[in-house]
């Protein structure tokens, strides 16, 4: 259009000097390219968890200056735009949980650099070795697990002294304003962290909010440490016998690894003393050996550890789970170590089985509440489960608690169904990306490249014809505008307040959901896909089940849960200055709104 004005002389002096200069305001300044482009580097950075010290590495600068020779890139200015990304972003975290509905859980984890063998592979200057990560934890609009990291600071970076455990929490609350809805507290599974040592940030966040459904936060405690802290009682006397082992299963360098492998080679060693290999075999001859008495320690370590792989395997090694499948398989675990402890037959076996036990019930009685009410709103399982485990005389429990966590239930449905925003169904939200936030990072890169979708209702002449469905839908806001000649019937109203209201009259939405009979088993059901599509027929209940099923019960996945000791930052983290580390760490999720 603008070469044919051009072209056929249509164009007045005026308006060609109007085109002119705005195709010339169009153009960016070299100073706004260079800008650009370091923002883009510090996005790309940030996604990818690279440090910007990494472009004064010669390579990568030689790299960087094939693809943009005018503008060598700058590790400060990398640095200058991260944290401008981070302001950026942040403003559209804040806006998105202040008008968040639902219910979020933060989690605190302490992460300390202790593998040696990490440090040795670690380049440049190391100038912090532990760090404080708080994270929020919610499903989204879409039903999809959200995990973001809203402060990654180290512990001796503006934390004061005579507040260390609730500050990090405080901070966190104020800046995000989220006082109305956080709702649970994942800890870590130290004596530090406990009801008396974090009571005054709950009282403080109790007066401060204002959160009508959930008004106690609760304490919840991390499954991947329970897990860590197990291992460690039984591998305690075993530390000087890995050198050993390792000779003769054949184990790489001993240094400190998760407890996983660990597992692993101790296993190997078990069965090839099973096999008698040791003694059949020349090559053996000039190895050290376990004694018998090591041998048992060995082998009650693999006995017991193995129990307490085969559960974290299935909690771990898949995908993100929701905190409906946890109950099932604690409780299984539970009976496994109980079934070990009553067929022990060696003192150091039966000793090291209570003492796991002993460690685990604590664990479960503190947990079973909540982990007993996610049992309950997945429909594979509903009450059945529950009543089931409560029923076996091999778990000890009264069938009373039961009862105890439907009533609980009960009472939470009744709390949202009280609150207005509960009674409509969760509508998607736009204004975040509906891609799982567990998938790999790259997938973020996807977003810029999809096809935009348009509403068919948007198209040319839909005033032309509005269709069947738009005639129904004006038909019932009709229907609705009526005046309802009933209520001027006083007998009447006085009957429906004899029989009950209308919403009495009928069951609520938890009733008819526990009446309808439980799905048939299925390992790859998800509950949060299930719980959207039912989201219209449960509209009250859905809210509950969401907010109840983005409860974390691990603060770490994957093979993370299987450290040995505290689980370990990120390496590119450990040479930044703290303000960069909490900005570079908070932004990776953020850069999805």
């Amino acid at each position: 259009m603008v070469k044919g004005d051009f072209a056929s002389g249509s164009c007045s002096d005026k308006r060609k000097k109007e085109l002119v200069d705005s195709m010339v305001d169009e153009e960016p300044s070299l100073e706004e390219q260079e800008k650009a482009c370091h923002k883009a580097i510090a996005k790309w950075f940030t996604r990818a968890g690279i440090n910007p010290n990494k472009i004064k590495l010669p390579s990568f600068a030689k790299f960087m200056s094939y693809l943009n020779p005018h503008f060598p890139p700058s590790a400060s200015k990398v640095e200058k735009e991260a944290l401008e990304l981070y302001k950026e972003c942040k403003e559209k975290a804040k806006k998105f949980l202040k008008d968040f509905d639902g219910q979020v859980t933060l989690s605190y984890d302490y992460m300390v650099l202790v593998n040696e063998f990490t440090r040795d592979y670690i380049k440049g200057p190391i100038l912090h070795e532990d760090f404080v990560c708080l994270t929020a934890h919610f499903v989204d609009d879409n039903w999809r697990m959200k995990k973001w990291i809203l402060g990654y600071t180290t512990t001796d970076h503006k934390i004061p002294k005579d507040d260390v455990y609730g500050y990090p929490f405080k901070n966190a609350v104020q800046d995000f304003e989220i006082q109305s809805n956080v709702s649970a507290l994942l800890l870590p599974n130290d004596v530090d962290y406990d009801e008396e040592t974090l009571d005054p940030f709950r009282k403080w966040i109790e007066e401060k909010g204002n959160n009508q459904i959930i008004p106690r936060v609760s304490l919840l405690y991390c499954c991947a440490d329970l897990f860590r802290l197990m291992v460690d009682d039984l591998f305690g006397p075993l530390w000087f016998l890995l050198e050993d082992v390792r000779m003769l299963v054949g184990w790489g360098r001993c240094s400190s690894t998760n407890w996983n492998v660990t597992l692993f080679h101790l296993q190997q060693g078990v069965d090839l003393k099973a096999e008698d290999a040791f003694s059949k075999d020349e090559i053996y001859d000039d190895y050290d050996k376990p004694s018998d008495e090591d041998w048992i320690k060995i082998e009650t370590y693999c006995k017991l550890t193995g129990c307490i792989y085969k559960v974290a395997k299935v909690l771990f090694e898949g995908e993100y789970s929701t905190s409906n499948v946890f109950f099932h398989l604690l409780a299984e675990l539970k009976l496994m170590l109980n079934q070990e402890l009553a067929n022990a037959d060696d003192d150091y076996f039966l000793g090291k089985a209570k003492k796991i036990l002993e460690r685990f019930d604590k664990y479960w009685n503190s947990m079973f509440l909540v982990l007993a009410t996610a049992s309950l709103l997945d429909p594979r399982f509903k009450t059945k489960y529950l009543e089931f485990y409560c029923s076996k005389k091999e778990v000890n429990v009264e069938g009373s608690k039961a009862e105890t966590v439907l009533d609980y239930l009960s009472n939470l449905y009744a709390r949202y169904a009280a609150s207005n925003i509960s009674q409509k169904p969760i509508s998607s939200d736009a204004s975040i990306d509906s891609s799982d936030s567990e998938k790999e990072e790259e997938e973020d890169y996807d977003d810029e490249w999809e096809e935009e979708e348009y509403d068919d209702d948007e198209v040319e002449g839909e005033d032309y014809d509005e269709g069947k469905e738009g005639k129904e839908e004006k038909k019932k806001d009709k229907e609705e505008k009526k005046p309802d000649a009933y209520e001027d019937f006083v007998l009447f109203q006085e009957y429906l307040k004899f029989e009950g209201s209308p919403r009495e009259l009928h069951e609520s939405e938890l009733d008819s959901y526990l009446k309808e009979p439980v799905m048939e088993w299925n390992k790859d059901f998800k509950a949060l896909d299930w719980w959207r599509e039912e989201s219209q027929k449960f509209p009250i209940l859905s809210r509950v089940a969401r907010d109840i099923l983005s409860i974390p019960i691990s603060c770490a996945t994957s093979w993370d849960a299987y450290v040995v000791f505290k689980r370990e930052p990120p390496e590119f983290v450990l040479s930044m200055e703290p303000e960069l580390a909490n900005a570079m760490m908070c932004s990776k999720k953020w850069l999805r709104l």
